[in-house]
């Protein structure tokens, strides 16, 4: 039997003598290993954090004591510790553990939590709501880099209760940190250097090794019984223990079972970085996801030309601004996710000011497996009540280019937004792209239904349902709602006395089928419109395909639908 086997919950790592810890954290290392190659997910960030959070558990009393990750995807050990190592084989699945903190999952997980840079505000207030409790973050993944670090510095400077923070320091946030982290820790450096951080009640103690439990517990120890707030700074390596992890951190930070060798983000990379060579006011943007958006290529071809400015997705919006203010056309790459921590950027400096700004939305619409702090169904939403913004969403990788060529004609802001992974559908209509034009995919007037469709997932579904009904001698009209902002009046006038079918993967409130609904309120006209959404839920944990079925949005729960009609 092996010490892992030994362990249900947190309480049993103290029973371990410290010279256990080191098998113990190789048992936790094969379990990670075999259910992420398994199943997926963040493979080299838990790996880089076993020792730590092993330590943690052997010192501190959860779940009296509170342990707050962020970025949250780094919480596998933790999880695996507390009760959860049977659902761990099911990892990111409908019937297994999330891949992120879940305080519905159990006790032992304080919020839930998936974007980085939040875990020092969390912990000013439960260090002030719980002051009997040990209020625990564990920071890494480049979180430093995000403004909101900052501003919970600032309070925990200014009477915050103590806490303590374990800075896990791998020199790399997705990708590698270029300054990000040392320029942060040299800044705590210095405020040690001149007593500093004594003088505004934070000890600073490190640096320790991250994987030596000796140096891991002592440092623990003695934050646990100071009574100010203790920084810990512990130098780790990404990927420890899995040598294909340890040589490629980045490309095993977010594990796939199925590698696609073509996506959105490919393509979007690809594009803008040839227009890029042709026409040099061009600026590529991202928010530390060079890697994930697609962006690699443009950063080594046009590097006088790309911003990575960290964790901050508010600054990126409105130094975009800037740039559109100095005469040149910024691109910035997003997922849509982390899209809404720039709402009043993109409002503000951007739409306000009309300025022609592109957005290109990353991982728009259903995101698999990792839960409902990562699903793209928002954006629509917060997006259409902004002045001056124009909404695109392609039905595949040819759209797309041609939705990237004509941003470059437009003198406003510019959202573009494409799912996760790869278009499936072989369309053959592409009809030039025209301000708030919709796209007729198949069409006859003659046809009693029509399929509004918004985006590459819903078209492909649309098209498959339309196939489905073919079978049955049921014919209906299929319209790609290209754009959601501008709508394409006369298209919805064509067609207002057909029965409307809006399929979407957003949130019901606010998406295209709320602006259809307001066109045709708006010109008093009473029509049969019918809405396919998310609804206004959350999501656990899922595949698309699992998603969609439960919100009958797959293609034959589309088709029985329309027939019923």
């Amino acid at each position: 039997m092996s010490i892992l086997d030994k362990i249900s919950t947190s309480s049993d790592v103290k029973k371990l003598n410290i010279n256990q810890l080191p098998e113990l954290s190789s048992d936790i290392r094969e379990l990670i290993v075999r259910s992420v190659l398994q199943n997926g997910g963040h493979l080299s960030s838990n790996l880089g954090v076993v020792e730590l959070v092993v330590g943690l558990h052997y010192v501190f009393d959860f779940p009296k004591d509170k342990l707050i990750f962020d970025v949250g995807h780094q919480c596998y050990t933790h999880k695996i510790l507390t009760g959860r190592k049977q659902g761990f084989n099911r990892l990111r699945q409908s019937d297994g553990v999330s891949g992120f903190p879940k305080f519905q999952e159990s006790e032992f997980d304080i919020a839930n939590t998936g974007h980085a840079s939040t875990s020092l505000s969390v912990a000013c207030g439960l260090a002030r709501a719980l002051t009997d409790s040990q209020i625990i973050s564990i920071l890494g993944d480049g979180a430093m880099t995000g403004g909101l670090i900052c501003e919970a510095l600032n309070d925990i400077s200014f009477g915050s209760n103590k806490q303590i923070i374990i800075i896990n320091d791998n020199k790399m946030s997705i990708s590698e940190n270029e300054t990000y982290t040392s320029y942060f820790l040299s800044r705590l450096d210095n405020l040690t250097k001149y007593n500093s951080l004594n003088r505004i009640g934070v000890k600073y103690y490190g640096s320790i090794d991250g994987h030596n439990f000796e140096e891991i517990v002592k440092a623990l120890e003695f934050a646990k019984n100071s009574d100010q707030t203790v920084i810990i700074h512990a130098i780790t390596q990404k990927g420890r223990g899995y040598k294909p992890a340890e040589d490629d951190p980045v490309g095993y930070h977010g594990y796939s079972t199925s590698q696609s060798s073509n996506s959105f983000s490919n393509v979007f990379g690809q594009k803008l970085c040839k227009m890029a060579d042709e026409n040099k006011d061009i600026w590529a943007i991202t928010a530390a996801m060079k890697d994930g958006v697609g962006l690699n290529d443009f950063a080594q071809k046009h590097k006088d030309r790309f911003v990575d400015v960290g964790i901050a997705e508010a600054h990126a919006m409105t130094m975009a601004s800037g740039l559109a203010l100095g005469g040149k056309r910024p691109y910035f790459a997003v997922y849509s996710t982390f899209l809404q921590r720039s709402f009043d950027s993109l409002l503000h400096d951007i739409c306000l000011n009309n300025l022609p700004v592109t957005v290109c939305i990353d991982r728009a619409g259903i995101v698999s497996n990792d839960g409902e702090t990562h699903q793209g169904i928002y954006d629509v939403s917060f997006l259409r009540c902004m002045p001056n913004i124009c909404i695109m969403q392609p039905k595949d990788y040819v759209e797309l280019e041609n939705m990237l060529d004509f941003s470059l004609l437009c003198d406003c802001p510019v959202a573009i937004r494409y799912p996760k992974g790869e278009s499936k559908y072989d369309f053959l209509v592409h009809e030039p792209i025209q301000i708030g034009k919709f796209e007729k995919i198949c069409f006859d007037q003659n046809n009693k239904v029509t399929i509004l469709a918004g985006g590459a997932l819903m078209n492909e579904i649309a098209m498959t349902a339309c196939k489905l009904l073919a079978e049955k001698n049921i014919n209906v009209n299929v319209i790609n709602a290209r754009f959601v902002k501008p709508l394409d009046s006369e298209m919805l006038d064509e067609i207002k006395d057909t029965k409307i079918v809006v399929l979407e993967d957003n949130a019901s409130c606010g998406g295209l089928w709320s602006a259809v609904l307001e066109y045709y309120n708006k010109n008093n006209q009473n029509v049969a419109l019918f809405a396919k959404n998310l609804g206004d839920n959350t999501y656990i944990q899922a595949t698309t395909a699992e998603i969609l079925k439960e919100h009958g949005l797959d293609a034959q729960s589309i088709a029985t639908f329309v027939e019923k009609l």
